[in-house]
């Protein structure tokens, strides 16, 4: 049997009187891929800056892994990655630097995994990072989520080209 990763019960979220998300709800389990679908203004990046606990919400309450998201903030975030829509970087380094950087954040000694892993993802490492394509600005910021690899990770978009 499956165990639920994320539980949401009416959960609201107001900007003052601006609605951001009203009465949200809905659970993930462990097994599940889970996809938000919408038009812009919808809610989905509310609804995940919620659960990742950058925005408190008004009212409903949001859990990940059982915890709840406010109160439970810092043991939650060591379980969960995220991808953001948009990554931003330091963009004058190279791929490659970015990443022996991230890695030493982390604790992490990739080097050995660092060429392999990035001829899987296509990367040229030796790239600065202003002059990557946005698909290989997010596939640097996947590697670099995987250093230590999450229990559940949030990804704000999906690349075309990654679509088949």
């Amino acid at each position: 049997m499956s165990k639920t990763v994320i539980e949401i019960k009416n959960l609201k979220k107001y900007y003052g009187k601006q609605r951001g998300i009203e009465d949200v709800s809905f659970s993930v389990l462990e097994e599940d891929i889970f996809g938000f679908i919408g038009p812009n203004g919808a809610g989905k990046s509310t609804t995940i800056r919620t659960l990742l606990a950058l925005l408190k919400p008004t009212s409903g309450s949001a859990t990940i892994f059982g915890k709840n998201c406010v109160e439970h903030a810092s043991d939650i975030a060591g379980d969960i990655g995220y991808l953001s829509g948009e990554p931003s970087y330091y963009e004058n380094m190279k791929a490659k630097e970015f990443l022996s950087y991230s890695a030493e954040l982390y604790g992490k000694n990739n080097s050995s995994r660092l060429e392999e892993l990035a001829e899987k993802l296509q990367l040229d490492l030796n790239r600065k990072i202003e002059d990557l394509s946005m698909g290989n600005k997010k596939r640097l910021e996947l590697y670099q989520r995987f250093f230590t690899p999450p229990n559940f990770l949030f990804w704000m978009s999906l690349p075309a080209d990654w679509i088949h």
